[in-house]
């Protein structure tokens, strides 16, 4: 299931942020300069094709390459498993080696990485129609003005909580900042302990309140990608709104630091709202049962602050090795994969949502009201910034973040120091 997936990347994301930590920004990445990839036509592929996918990606791609192969009864496609936690090192080795396979499977947040090292070919003038995606997802594809991935799947989060407390409560969900204080409160008066639960520091605490500054209308960098820029007004907003949920005693300045923590907290009412992806209700079922997550568990979007309810997007993209041997094979399959019909035919292979947006328009894409939720949150969900050194930027936000919750650090002061350990790490990019 993607909730599996996604998973075992947040892991492997913490697991690379403490090894870059001793890291500084890069110096030796490209400069731009590559074209986009030759045009690929329209005939039917043909030849071995060879892909590297990961995680449940891995086990289920082949069934849905079988139906690519009977389409282009003159190609093989070769899908080659490979676990997340192994994916970075060997994706990096191959590039260094020049012995790569056609096409692989990329975390949306490593695209940067990989495409610094010009090992990856550009992706083909016309090959796809980057309006039909996701524009959080579309944007996360690009690097030093190039694009070098399609989008295949996207995830975001949205707002859980306990629908049987808040309406003993008589209350809605939230739509605002404004609201969302109040409605906390009221579900922790009909027994939650804790209105909310949010990280506090653990790896990956940026992905959840990054969202709280974009809401407040945060650029993280200026315009032309070279520089961060923390200490905005609408970043010390944001930053000063996830303060507040541990100020006010709607949230636990410990919060949950390993998977699966929250969820029983969540069924037995101490803590009644969360935010996640899709995978949750999942996981509420496995804690608590399909007649739980029907009566007690609502699904809405994030409430909106002064700017928007930006959350945050990631998912996995596809791109081709330049030294791909079936470079026309590769990207002939990689559009087909973007077709409409084949990303709902994997929705019901692997319950990974669909970054093209036309595929929402049929079948349970459409009707399941849940998916509905996500659906509109994935129209205004953000990408991290675009840039070698991210990874290193987000060990110092999640050090930062956490002496917030702490309550040992103001926001001022925790983006001050974000600000200039980031100015010191640099972009990678040229100034």
């Amino acid at each position: 299931m993607m909730f599996r997936s996604y998973i075992s990347q947040a892991l492997i994301g913490g697991l690379a942020v403490t090894l870059l930590l001793t890291g500084c920004g890069r110096s030796d990445t490209r400069k731009g300069g590559d074209a986009a990839g030759a045009p690929v036509g329209t005939s039917q592929a043909k030849g071995h094709i060879s892909v590297w996918a990961m995680g449940t990606e891995g086990e289920r791609l082949p069934e849905l390459a079988a139906r690519f192969e009977k389409a282009n009864p003159d190609a093989k496609v070769q899908v080659t498993a490979i676990p997340w936690q192994d994916y970075t090192k060997k994706v990096e080795t191959a590039i260094a080696s020049k012995d790569t396979p056609d096409a692989t499977l990329v975390g949306s947040a490593d695209l940067t990485n990989f495409a610094s090292t010009g090992g990856l070919e550009q992706v083909p003038a016309d090959l796809v129609d980057t309006s039909s995606f996701y524009r959080g997802a579309a944007r996360s594809t690009t690097f030093d003005g190039g694009t070098y991935a399609v989008p295949w799947y996207v995830e975001t989060r949205s707002l859980f909580y306990r629908k049987d407390l808040a309406r003993a409560a008589g209350v809605s969900a939230p739509k605002t900042w404004q609201e969302y204080g109040p409605f906390l409160k009221a579900l922790q008066k009909e027994g939650a302990k804790w209105g909310l639960s949010l990280p506090t520091g653990v790896a990956q605490s940026w992905q959840s309140v990054l969202p709280f500054m974009w809401q407040a209308g945060a650029n993280l960098m200026n315009e032309d990608g070279t520089e961060f820029t923390f200490t905005t007004p609408e970043a010390r907003e944001g930053m000063k709104r996830y303060q507040s949920f541990f100020t006010s005693k709607t949230a636990s300045r410990n919060g949950p630091v390993s998977l699966g923590e929250i969820e029983p907290q969540f069924v037995d009412g101490s803590t009644a709202a969360l935010i996640s992806g899709p995978w949750e209700t999942a996981l509420l079922k496995e804690a608590g049962g399909a007649d739980f997550v029907k009566d007690k568990v609502g699904v809405v979007a994030l409430p909106k602050g002064p700017k928007s309810n930006a959350g945050y997007i990631g998912g996995g993209h596809w791109s081709v090795f330049k030294e791909a041997k079936n470079r026309d094979g590769a990207w002939k399959f990689i559009r087909w994969l973007s077709r409409p019909d084949v990303q709902q035919d994997w929705y019901e292979l692997s319950g990974d949502l669909p970054a093209v947006q036309q595929a929402w328009n049929e079948g349970k894409l459409k009707s399941d009201p849940t998916l509905a939720v996500f659906r509109s949150q994935l129209k205004t969900a953000l990408p991290s910034p675009n840039v070698t050194t991210w990874k290193q930027v987000t060990a110092v936000l999640d050090a930062e973040i956490e002496k917030v919750a702490k309550g040992v650090s103001s926001p001022e002061a925790a983006l001050e120091r974000v600000q200039a350990k980031a100015s010191s790490i640099g972009t990678g990019q040229p100034r």
